[in-house]
């Protein structure tokens, strides 16, 4: 029988092929011709033969007649696409229909391709390899991303066991004394890739802070821990009241990492935020001169902090009572002398480092970038504090746009949020926040500029208003006569 031309033929590695036509001329024609350019072929000379040949052998593609007895190649093209172990064959339609609407048909029950008797053999055998191609990358990138999926679900479970694991010891260390010199005494918070507890150094019997290294979800353990590192030293160069102190730093016996810094009292300017609306120019320069004078000496140091805000921003209590501003979280500085002036590979590839929120267009674009990128960020955190909104939000929570939105657009008016915001404060903020670092102000010309608008608007308060002398207000402000006339002052 026909169907049993190349039974005893070899199935060779080019490619399995089951051809369909009810032409017996035909289909040994095919078929002897398939099998002497090296590819393996089946046949069968009806569409229901093929499905039953079809459930023993997985064939690479399939050559598909139309008109044929019992059931034609339309039916049987859309019973081997219901399938789900046949789905994904490659079904090329061989038939003397030639209207459009035959072909449209073809193409709707799933074939990949039309070919219209009579056909030329090499336009058959091109079309055959080309789709016999297309049809291996698909299923190697299917197997691709089904290993890819495999590795991360594999990463995703991984680093829930790593966070289960930090999250017992976190609970299990306060008591504990780390490194036999500093007992852990309660856990007082978590972020920046550290959990934070109060502790006590044993020998002098101070009160401290330890952060414990835990490396996020989804990271390299070893570049964190990298990163760690830089956060004592970034934050050692910067020898300042107004940034918080590292006092000490390690591994213990334990493998325990760590940081030591100085205890503070008080709350981030986040949560003071979230109690008031915005804030008063003169709150404003509390928090905002002080930063610019940390800034000064970190810049200076060449150190950019790369992630000013107000959840790094420590309002201090100290025992007298009085408020002192802290500049936290310099995990992830950037020391400029060791790497150049652009995000680099080393410690930031594939990902942005800091808050997109508040990030400058150049780090944005992943441009080379100098101190002049915390006055951007410092430029963004004022023009909160003055309005209660940052100069660029999404309503949908789109971070993207929020960054397209720096690099593109620029902020609207204070007023526009808050009337009551003063405009001599505009040009300060507008020159922090230039797109071009060039035309940016520094940390000590943005301090200057604040003062200077400061003074501007308590100049502005004293002043009597345009057109009244002094001694018009005293002349007015005279007695009222029974006839309610006014009575002129002496």
């Amino acid at each position: 029988m026909a169907e049993d031309v190349a039974k005893a033929h070899e199935w060779h590695e080019k490619g399995k092929i089951l051809v369909v036509d009810d032409n017996a001329t035909n289909l040994e024609l095919l078929s002897s011709i398939l099998v002497g350019r090296g590819y393996g072929v089946k046949a069968a000379v009806s569409g229901k033969r093929a499905l039953a040949l079809i459930s023993g052998f997985q064939p690479d593609l399939i050559m598909l007649d139309i008109n044929m007895p019992e059931m034609d190649g339309y039916e049987c093209c859309a019973q081997l696409k219901a399938n789900p172990e046949t789905s994904r064959i490659p079904v090329i339609f061989l038939s003397a229909l030639d209207q459009p609407m035959d072909k449209v048909k073809a193409f709707k029950v799933g074939g990949v391709d039309y070919i219209t008797k009579p056909f030329h053999f090499m336009e058959v055998l091109a079309r055959i390899e080309t789709h016999l191609k297309i049809a291996r990358l698909q299923r190697e990138m299917e197997r691709k991303n089904a290993e890819l999926a495999k590795k991360n679900e594999d990463l995703i479970q991984a680093n829930s066991r790593a966070d289960r694991i930090f999250s017992l010891l976190s609970d299990v260390l306060p008591g504990t004394v780390l490194d036999g010199k500093y007992r852990l005494e309660q856990k007082v918070g978590t972020g920046g890739f550290g959990t934070v507890y109060q502790a006590v150094h044993t020998n002098l019997n101070r009160p401290v802070a330890v952060k414990i290294f835990q490396p996020p979800p989804g990271t390299k353990p070893e570049e964190e821990l990298e990163r760690f590192r830089l956060e004592g030293i970034s934050a050692c160069r910067v020898n300042h009241p107004n940034a918080i102190s590292v006092l000490d730093s390690g591994v213990s016996p334990e493998g325990i990492a760590y940081l030591v810094m100085e205890l503070l009292e008080g709350h981030t300017l986040f949560q003071e935020l979230k109690e008031k609306r915005f804030l008063t120019p003169d709150r404003c320069s509390q928090i905002i001169l002080p930063i610019c004078e940390v800034l000064q000496v970190a810049h200076a140091a060449g150190i950019v902090h790369r992630d000013i805000k107000p959840e790094n921003i420590f309002l201090h209590t100290t025992s007298e009572g009085e408020e002192v501003v802290k500049l936290l979280d310099f995990g992830i500085a950037k020391l400029l002398g060791d790497s150049g002036g652009s995000e680099g590979p080393a410690l930031t590839m594939g990902k942005i480092v800091g808050t997109p929120l508040y990030m400058s267009p150049e780090r944005l674009n992943n441009k080379p970038y100098d101190g002049r990128a915390d006055i951007y960020s410092l430029g963004v955190l004022l023009y909160r504090l003055l309005t209660g909104h940052l100069p660029f939000e999404s309503p949908e929570g789109d971070v993207m746009a929020v960054a397209v939105m720096h690099i593109t657009m620029e902020p609207p008016p204070l007023h526009h949020f808050n009337s009551l915001a003063p405009k001599e404060l505009e040009p300060v903020i507008w020159r922090a926040l230039r797109k071009n670092p060039e035309h940016r102000s520094t940390a000590a010309e943005l301090a200057a500029d604040f003062r200077m608008a400061l003074t501007r608007i308590d100049e502005k308060t004293k002043v009597p208003p345009a057109g009244i002398s002094l001694p018009a207000v005293v002349e007015v402000a005279t007695l009222v006569s029974d006839t309610g006339k006014l009575k002129k002052g002496s």
